[in-house]
């Protein structure tokens, strides 16, 4: 069995013996997560790792992968007392003596752990923000015959397409036929942003009826140009509350509504 093989069944008898506290995370999975600093640690001598010239590449690239493995282990969900365990363990399990690991090496890399826990806590709880976030970004019914979809903060494009697709369902099940989407509160505009975006204006017209955009600007406008989205097709209002008089103006205009044939495909849609 060759060092680093050693070093990693020491550590999983190492983890089964301490138990840290791991909030039902298998030990397995805290093993597979520390396994790659184990080689980085296992080229670096005792002597190596007393003087400490942390300057050097290989003193470097080990601290990078343990600031790595703190942000891996917040995500996890770890407390910080565990995963300040589970770097000792790590170190312990690269050496081959029963000697406690270099003290000065053993604080720089409790440091680095703590580090990368600190960044993946703030990850962890940036990403459920945006969970919970997006719970509430449903569509709101306006009136019978109009829908608005207004999102506000940072959010993936996967995130924006999937409210969009909410959208076109709540007005296909309602028999709605206009909607507004109000970008003034969606941060960050980007080309994929705005494909995510303005491809509502698609899928409401698959429907049948017609899609205004609020809230455009400059920024919305250079990432459509972006993304090849054509600007002049699109019914575009400068404000929401223009959007709103805009689509209560089309609702209320004696245009031809949908035909018995589309009302018929919709009843067939939603079968």
């Amino acid at each position: 069995m060759d060092a680093e093989k050693t070093a990693r069944a020491r550590l999983r008898a190492l983890l089964e013996d301490a138990r840290p506290p791991t909030g039902g995370v298998p030990l397995d999975d805290i093993a597979k997560e520390t396994a790659p600093l184990l080689p980085l640690l296992n080229e670096l001598s005792e002597e190596e790792r007393a003087a400490g010239d942390y300057e050097s590449f290989q003193f470097r690239e080990c601290l990078t992968v343990l600031t790595l493995l703190g942000r891996r282990l917040a995500l996890l969900d770890l407390t910080p007392t565990a995963a300040v365990q589970v770097v000792q363990l790590a170190l312990r399990a690269a050496d081959d003596s029963e000697a406690l690991p270099a003290r000065r090496f053993a604080e720089r890399a409790v440091a680095a752990v703590i580090e990368g826990f600190v960044l993946g806590r703030e990850e962890r709880v940036l990403q459920e923000h945006e969970t919970g976030a997006a719970k509430h970004l449903g569509p709101i019914r306006i009136d019978d015959k109009i829908f608005a979809l207004i999102i506000s903060g940072l959010h993936e494009p996967s995130t924006l397409s999937e409210h969009v697709d909410a959208l076109g369902r709540a007005m296909l099940d309602a028999d709605a036929e206009i909607a507004i989407v109000d970008l003034s509160q969606l941060g960050e505009a980007n080309r994929d942003r705005a494909a995510a975006m303005f491809a509502a204006d698609e899928v409401v017209r698959m429907l049948g009826g017609l899609c205004f955009f609020s809230g455009v600007d400059a920024r919305w406008k250079a990432a459509m140009a972006d993304a090849r989205i054509a600007l002049d097709p699109m019914q575009i209002t400068e404000t929401f509350a223009a959007a709103l008089a805009a689509a209560r103006e089309t609702a209320n205009a004696a245009t031809p509504g949908r035909t018995a044939k589309w009302r018929g495909l919709l009843d067939l849609l939603r079968r």
